[in-house]
């Protein structure tokens, strides 16, 4: 009978023991996590003698915590890695907040206006030598003289009928009948036969 009294006193003795094991297992675990960081929950245990169960459990309080981070490697050669383990520097911890300073944000970019392209616009030369032109419906060899006025102002340069057209407000075929006119009369003469060109005949030219 005393005998079976002493085992049970032995018995509570090492249950106690084994509720005082996982503070000490978390020391060492922290210590050996400290020491190995990027390491397995089993890699761990096994370096310190502890169960596996108890690293992951102690493990994952301190992922909860703020004091080890874990590291998921997912699958690798058709199996799940076991995870790696690191532990938070203790001064990263009781380092206060620090405020990053804003980023300033970039200057806005204005994307480049579409451009159009451009329409080549023969050049007009200006209406001044021929002073105000005449409303409505011209007398009878009026356009011709306009037309002769116009390639007498610019004695040595050739122009079609569209060009002289425009300048004079008149239409192209209105001006192209006016030059053949003064081409047969010998005033103008037709530099160029397609597209039509004509200048004042350098023997007109006063």
């Amino acid at each position: 009978m005393p005998s079976k009294n002493r085992s049970s006193a032995t018995t509570k003795i090492d249950t106690d023991g084994d509720a005082a094991a996982p503070e000490t297992a978390a020391s060492k675990l922290r210590a050996a996590l400290v020491a190995a960081p990027g390491s397995t929950a089993v890699g761990l245990a096994v370096s310190i003698g502890i169960n596996k169960s108890t690293a992951g459990k102690i493990l994952a309080r301190w992922e909860a915590d703020g004091t080890a981070v874990r590291t998921t490697r997912g699958v690798v050669d058709g199996r799940r890695a076991g995870d790696l383990w690191s532990a938070v520097a203790a001064d990263v911890l009781a380092a206060p907040d620090v405020v990053e300073p804003e980023a300033a944000e970039p200057d806005e970019v204005v994307p480049d206006p579409v451009t159009e392209p451009e329409v080549a616009e023969i050049a007009v030369p200006a209406r001044e030598p021929f002073g105000p032109l005449p409303g409505g419906r011209l007398k009878p060899g009026a356009l011709r003289d306009m037309t002769e006025t116009f390639l007498r102002v610019h004695p040595g340069e050739s122009f079609g009928p569209t060009h002289i057209g425009r300048a004079l407000g008149r239409s192209q075929g209105a001006v192209n009948n006016a030059l053949e006119a003064l081409t047969s009369a010998g005033t103008v003469v037709k530099t160029q036969e397609a597209p039509k060109r004509f200048a004042i005949a350098p023997t007109a030219v006063n």
